[in-house]
């Protein structure tokens, strides 16, 4: 029998809910601080007073350091835990004037109406497993933007030393996580030229390399980011 055809997990939230409430194979899944790559493009732009969209916010590492920086922010997730771990966190950090949580899925038939300063895919988009599905959605992502305003995305690379290993034989640039049947399309080299072909110009590119544990076992880790514009 030929195998199971690999479940894309973009806007699935019992498999996010799981994830979050259970299974936490995902490092960052409960991080407060925001991600390196995040840090590393930061100089790039503004986010003082901004209006900002975190889409796929999950628990809020970035939606309550970009309010305690002076955002205000529209952050949505399609899991119902991450979303009530979020808004706890949000009313600890004295931010619920500045964060508006939404429990939902980002789809080119469901953005939001606004503009934005500032949207943040962190790990988002990349479990959209179609190349040109993230794309088109990465574009109507940037016609939302307000003049200046920038689309930071990041995903985990080809060569990450948990993703690598699980990628299928039939598409080497999908990785299934055993533990949370989550599927994440990797970035390569190319990601951030093709992004800037199809969807935006290029700001600015990152790729982050450090040691980071899934469970008990350290691996070395590849993060790709990039920065696009109008």
């Amino acid at each position: 029998m030929p195998p199971e055809p690999v479940r894309e997990t973009w806007g699935a939230a019992d498999a996010w809910n799981r994830e979050y409430a259970e299974v936490c194979s995902i490092p960052s899944s409960h991080r407060l601080r925001p991600s390196r790559a995040f840090c590393r493009l930061e100089p790039a732009f503004t986010f003082g007073g901004a209006r900002v969209l975190d889409l796929g916010a999950g628990t809020g590492r970035h939606a309550v350091y970009l309010a305690r920086h002076g955002g205000h922010v529209l952050a949505v997730d399609v899991s119902e835990v991450a979303c009530e771990v979020l808004r706890d966190r949000v009313h600890r950090a004295g931010c619920a004037r500045s964060v508006s949580v939404e429990q939902g899925r980002i789809d080119l038939d469901a953005l939001p109406a606004e503009r934005f300063d500032l949207i943040v895919d962190s790990y988002a988009t990349c479990h959209i497993l179609s190349a040109e599905t993230r794309s088109d959605l990465l574009r109507a992502l940037v016609g939302r933007l307000r003049p200046g305003g920038v689309l930071y995305t990041a995903g985990m690379g080809a060569d990450d030393g948990y993703y690598a290993p699980l990628t299928g034989r039939d598409d080497a640039s999908v990785a299934v996580d055993p533990q949370n049947g989550i599927a994440k399309l990797l970035q390569t080299a190319g990601t951030a030229l093709e992004d800037a072909r199809n969807v935006g110009r290029l700001v600015a590119t990152t790729t982050e390399h450090f040691v980071d544990r899934v469970g008990a076992t350290p691996y070395r880790r590849e993060v790709r980011a990039s920065l696009l514009t109008a």
